[in-house]
């Protein structure tokens, strides 16, 4: 009878340790849970969102420029290879300033959620968990208070609306991303541009106005929107034909055909060889500009000498070549034009003006000053 007693009190005990055990595995997972999701990782349950788009606190001086958040996250985080922390400082640089609406340093913040959701973890490298884990104490704010992040990291859903709403503020980076939502207009087989709608382009002219307000060079997309029905220079996406500046849009005013040059002449200033044509055009047809065959005459001889310069740099980064062919071949139809009509003297004028143009070009890579962005204080 005692041995049936001490058998049924050992049962007891060991099915109470049992239930012991279970529940402190329990709380102890719920602690690791709860700890992850006190760092800050994606929890979509039970979100309510806030839609309201917060200034930043950091100092507008502190602020991160668009190519310097940019640095800031390649040096933070490793998202081609290792797809793990690179500097961990420079990562809490990062994170202080996306919790902190700092706009430009947002979308990484975003990028390196997506990327800890599918590569977590690699050997030999930090993950976004270790990091968390280890350096989420100095999450701070100037005074030392914990970070919080904000809610709209919660949910990816959010990223879409965010860049629309920064775009409409004027934010650049974001203005110039939505200013190629509404144009170039393709057809059906995706080649051949299509006409735009005035609409469409004028939204595209008007986020790439913010982007220019901004910094942005963007000077070449801009005066396609507002010269061409097709919201392009060029005909197609394979650059095959170009679209002439007679060919503007029939809704252009004189005034805003002007600026369009004026920008052109930026561009050619820069090297552009489309906006070389482009003032070539303008004087050749009196568009934007007043018509004299002198002088787009020696705009298309300088076009002859920025091909020769291409040649002789050589440097397949500075120009995109393939799209060149069909502006050498209209200028030289427009060459062969105009000194069918010009006088010896006119020839030997626009030979003069020609060695002050070459004077004028700024700088021989092209395509790396239309990808620089000035030099501006973000807003918050």
């Amino acid at each position: 009878m005692n041995n049936k007693v001490k058998q049924s009190k050992f049962k007891r005990l060991l099915v109470i340790s049992i239930i012991m055990a279970i529940g402190g595995y329990f709380l102890y997972f719920h602690h690791l849970f709860k700890q992850d999701r006190d760092f800050g990782f994606v929890d979509t349950e039970n979100i309510t969102m806030d839609y309201t788009i917060y200034p930043s606190t950091i100092p507008e001086n502190q602020l991160l420029r668009i190519e310097e958040a940019e640095r800031l996250y390649r040096r933070a985080f490793d998202n081609q290879v290792y797809y793990a922390v690179g500097d961990p400082d420079e990562l809490v640089k990062l994170i202080k300033h996306a919790w902190l609406w700092d706009k430009n340093a947002m979308p990484y913040y975003y990028d390196l959620l997506l990327w800890h959701d599918v590569y977590d973890k690699k050997e030999g490298n930090m993950s976004f968990t270790e990091f968390m884990k280890k350096y989420r104490d100095q999450l701070v704010d100037n005074g030392g208070k914990p970070l919080v992040e904000p809610v709209v990291f919660k949910d990816r859903k959010m990223l879409s609306y965010l860049w629309d709403k920064f775009a409409d503020l004027k934010y650049p980076k974001f203005a110039f991303q939505k200013g190629w939502r509404f144009s170039p207009c393709k057809g059906g087989n995706n080649e051949e541009y299509i006409p735009c709608s005035d609409e469409q382009l004028e939204e595209s002219i008007k986020y790439f106005n913010y982007a220019l307000d901004g910094g942005y060079h963007c000077y070449e997309d801009l005066a396609a929107r507002m010269l061409f029905q097709q919201g392009a220079h060029y005909k197609d996406n394979e650059f095959k034909k170009i679209n002439k500046l007679t060919e503007y849009r029939k809704s252009l005013i004189p005034e805003r055909l002007k600026l369009a040059i004026d920008y052109a002449e930026i561009m050619a200033e820069h090297s552009s060889i489309i906006g070389i044509l482009r003032v070539t055009e303008a004087y050749l047809y009196g568009l934007g500009r007043e018509q004299d065959p002198v002088k787009a005459y020696a705009w298309s001889l300088l076009s002859d000498y920025a091909k020769q310069k291409i040649i002789e740099i050589d440097n397949n980064l500075a120009w995109y070549r393939h799209q060149l062919p069909p502006v050498w071949e209209y200028n030289k139809q427009i060459q062969t034009r105009l000194e069918q009509i010009l006088t010896p003297e006119q020839k030997q004028a626009a030979q003069n003006e020609l060695a002050e143009l070459k004077t004028k070009i700024i700088d021989w890579n092209y395509n790396r000053w239309q990808e620089q962005i000035d030099d501006f204080h973000p807003k918050p």
